[in-house]
């Protein structure tokens, strides 16, 4: 996989400089005791500026589902085919192209030569545009996408965009699966590359992240830190070498392909399976996320609130940061984000709340903070 990996720098242009490493470093993704070389160099900071009422803030419901997502088959009366693939949690552009994958293993197990057949994606999100995608392109099939919104007022318009696998459930048994999702999912991103915005990037951390913990250290390497690359914030912390994968050129550049290669999209929400079997096609993906309750009911299906804070665009800022809230920069804005509620009443962004997220992060950076507030996510 490392050459894998340098491979995928090539693709994406001879990738980006590294960010620089402060102090001695060593590995722990082998269980070796690795010393790296240390640079005398440190990261920018963020500017932290929020102007209320100007700002831009968001929220959004992250599809998250007890015990395990859920990627089965079920036949409905009638005989069509549903292919269910939701409930990822805030890993869903992490985990989007190897569902996709198992989506069409789960077909062409009942269907081996679907070449032709026409096929209904139920949800535009990332999990939608993808399987769509993959259908398309690898399979021949013609696909038509149904959903109650297209980007950018999709869920996944707001997602963060981090490979990690940052807030899904699954059971111990499936862990093979698990991973070989995350494998299918990382090599597709390097081959789509930088036209689909994904580029490298050195996640910085004060603590060791469980969002990364199930993620094969070959995929995201990830190296303990005697001090991180920043001042005043020069603690001890981790870096995690993986990928930013930026929604609102991923989600569009998916979307652009898919209508140049006829797919049409269709507006319409989706409220009991009725409406689903009346759709022409035999073959059926539900990629509804939060709404895939609403047609099928799902206990497990709990969805969490979080609100984010879209600063201006820094592109002097070429790393990542997460662990008591997050630092993601992008090219249309750095994201200030890490809040997580299973209680809410809407899904509207909180001003106050907002401004206190970034007054933390603002607080971590310039050394005066490290505990994160409860209503944070305490490991993304």
């Amino acid at each position: 996989m490392k050459l894998a990996r340098r491979g995928f720098l090539r693709v994406i242009g001879g990738g980006l400089a590294a960010p620089a490493l402060s102090g001695a470093a060593w590995s722990q993704s082998s269980g070796s005791s690795q010393t790296a070389d240390a640079v005398a160099a440190y990261e920018p900071n963020p500017d932290f500026t929020y102007v209320p009422g100007l700002t831009p803030l968001k929220a959004a419901l992250r599809p998250y589902r007890k015990k395990t997502y859920r990627l089965e088959k079920q036949v409905l009366g009638g005989g069509k085919l549903v292919i269910h693939n939701y409930g990822h949690g805030g890993a869903g552009i992490t985990m989007s192209w190897g569902c996709a994958q198992e989506v069409a293993d789960i077909l062409t197990a009942q269907y081996p030569n679907p070449a032709g057949k026409p096929v209904a994606v139920l949800g535009a999100g990332v999990m939608g545009l993808t399987a769509a995608t993959w259908l398309t392109e690898k399979l021949r099939m013609q696909v038509t996408v149904y959903s109650k919104h297209l980007i950018p007022h999709t869920t996944s318009s707001i997602a963060g965009g981090q490979f990690a696998a940052s807030k899904v459930a699954f059971q111990a048994g499936e862990k093979d699966k698990f991973v070989r999702i995350l494998r299918r999912s990382h090599k597709e991103h390097g081959l789509r590359g930088s036209a689909y915005g994904v580029s490298p990037r050195d996640n910085y951390s004060l603590i060791e992240l469980p969002s990364f913990a199930d993620v094969p250290p070959d995929l995201v390497p990830r190296t303990q830190l005697y001090r991180l690359p920043f001042s005043p914030m020069n603690r001890p912390g981790w870096k995690y070498s993986t990928l930013l994968v930026e929604p609102p050129i991923f989600l569009t550049k998916l979307q652009q392909e898919l209508q140049k290669n006829g797919v049409q999209f269709v507006y319409q929400e989706f409220f009991d399976e009725d409406q689903v079997r009346a759709l022409a096609p035999d073959i059926i993906i539900n990629c509804t996320g939060a709404g895939s309750d609403a047609i099928w009911p799902d206990p497990d299906l709990t969805p969490t609130k979080g609100q984010l804070v879209w600063l201006p665009a820094q592109p002097r800022l070429q790393y990542l940061f997460s662990g008591s809230g997050y630092v993601f920069p992008r090219a249309d804005c750095v994201v200030i984000g890490g809040t997580e509620e299973t209680s809410y009443t809407d899904d509207d962004p909180d001003p106050q709340r907002c401004a206190q997220l970034v007054q933390h992060l603002k607080d971590v950076f310039d050394g005066v903070a490290t505990i994160a507030p409860t209503w944070m996510i305490q490991d993304e």
